[in-house]
């Protein structure tokens, strides 16, 4: 009997250039340029400070009341301290909307209004000579600067990383346009890691 021929299996052909509808469907799957896996701990950070906030506002809502009261004298308590908490809610909002959509830039309002809320405190503290209050306000507008400041380093952390694939990819394009706020903000994140991190230990002399 004759043995049947030996089928030839097709040479496989190298894989040809992404085209460019698959290359934006990676991109797209991979999200937004400027989100850092440290913005989970950003975003989470805010849910949690106004959570508390709001909780602690019903638990103790007359002690609220009375606090309002002596900042805004001429004015409704109950309106003013439901007008707080309503914004207080849509920050939280914006917080767990980053967190979502993995949007860096709506974690700006929400650290933005709650610095709003701290300045404005503490000028009604100069007014009504709450130097304790003013002393408290400004050191949380003082944290939340700071984290603010955090969230525009990591945002050009990660911009500066994505670019860095991008070019390992093949893709065009020249560098990622930081603002100075951003180049700023990853200076000092950079310095920071540099003195917080771990030293070298000194070699031992040779014997």
């Amino acid at each position: 009997m004759q043995e049947a021929p030996a089928q030839q299996t097709p040479a496989q052909e190298p894989p040809g250039p992404e085209s460019p509808v698959r290359k934006a469907a990676r991109k797209a799957t991979q999200g937004p340029s400027t989100w850092h896996r440290f913005h989970y701990a950003v975003g989470v950070f805010l849910i949690a400070y106004g959570g508390t906030g709001l909780l602690s506002g019903v638990l103790m809502w007359g002690d609220r009341e009375d606090e309002v009261a002596g900042y805004f004298g001429a004015l409704p308590a109950t309106a003013v301290l439901l007008l707080v908490k309503a914004v207080e809610l849509a920050l939280v909002a914006f917080a767990a909307a980053a967190l979502v959509f993995r949007r860096d830039i709506l974690l700006v309002p929400a650290t933005a209004g709650w610095m709003a809320g701290f300045a404005m405190f503490a000028v009604l503290d100069v007014f009504t000579a709450r130097w304790g209050g003013l002393v408290e306000h400004l050191l949380y507008l003082a944290a939340f600067v700071v984290l603010l400041f955090l969230s525009y380093g990591l945002s050009a952390k990660a911009q500066l990383a994505r670019a860095a694939k991008d070019g390992q990819d093949g893709s065009p394009g020249g560098g990622p346009q930081l603002t100075r706020t951003q180049e700023f903000a990853l200076q000092a994140i950079n310095r920071a890691a540099t003195l917080t991190g771990p030293r070298p230990r000194p070699g031992r002399p040779a014997s």
